[in-house]
């Protein structure tokens, strides 16, 4: 019950990806960064564990056999989806035989469209096709729009063949020489593609802010100070 999008910003040295899920909390289960090098998601029957022990073995081993050698070692593979992009452009995917229908991916460019007990296969077609024709607008507008596009396509589907709300979701993007990442959560909520836009059209004010406390705080003002100004 689960459709996310990977992307690349090529032109600005970004990595990121955005999901969401009728589950809650998805942001501490799925979506994986590794550094500004990789984004990972390790989805439908999820388990966390298999996300973390790709990460590791990516750092070295080629990731096709990072992925291939930790599902082998899982005898639920075929209730697992994974996905895999790299900052160079590579794609790599596992979609297990028993994952829920509708379930598959789409490789586009500059992404990867993944998801699980959806409408249909528009929801993915609509995600990627959001995903690079806005290519002119920053990454996380972009990987938000695409689950905003594959919310309305559809989105997931329930035993019965109902929609079924997106309750948590999360974006994350890695920039070059950036010292930490944008991780941005809703956990729980019956509108979380749409918080989650709010939160990061806001958090977005800030991320410039944090990076410089987390640098060298002696030079800038109090948040309070720092967030009158941008409203001025």
């Amino acid at each position: 019950m689960t459709f996310a999008i990977l992307g690349l910003d090529k032109n600005n040295s970004q990595i990121g990806l955005a999901i969401a899920t009728y589950s809650l909390a998805v942001g501490s289960t799925c979506p994986l960064l590794v550094s500004d090098k990789y984004a990972i998601t390790s989805q439908a029957s999820t388990n966390p564990i298999i996300g973390k022990e790709i990460a590791k073995k990516i750092l070295v081993k080629d990731p096709k056999l990072a992925m291939n050698e930790t599902l082998n070692k899982d005898k639920f593979s075929d209730y697992r989806q994974v996905a895999i992009l790299s900052n160079q452009g590579d794609k790599y995917i596992h979609t297990g035989t028993k994952t829920k229908d509708f379930k598959g991916s789409i490789i586009s460019n500059n992404c990867i469209a993944i998801g699980n007990f959806l409408y249909d296969e528009k929801v993915l077609v609509n995600m990627a096709k959001s995903f690079e024709e806005n290519h002119n607008k920053s990454l996380g507008i972009r990987l938000i729009n695409s689950l905003k596009s594959g919310k309305k396509a559809g989105g997931q589907k329930g035993t019965n063949g109902e929609y079924l709300p997106e309750r948590s979701s999360c974006l994350m993007i890695a920039s070059k020489n950036e010292i930490f990442p944008i991780d941005i959560r809703v956990d729980f909520s019956n509108n979380s593609i749409e918080q989650l836009s709010y939160a990061y059209e806001e958090y977005n004010k800030l991320h410039e802010y944090y990076l410089s406390r987390s640098e060298n705080p002696a030079n800038l003002p109090a948040q309070d100070e720092w967030i009158k100004n941008i409203n001025l």
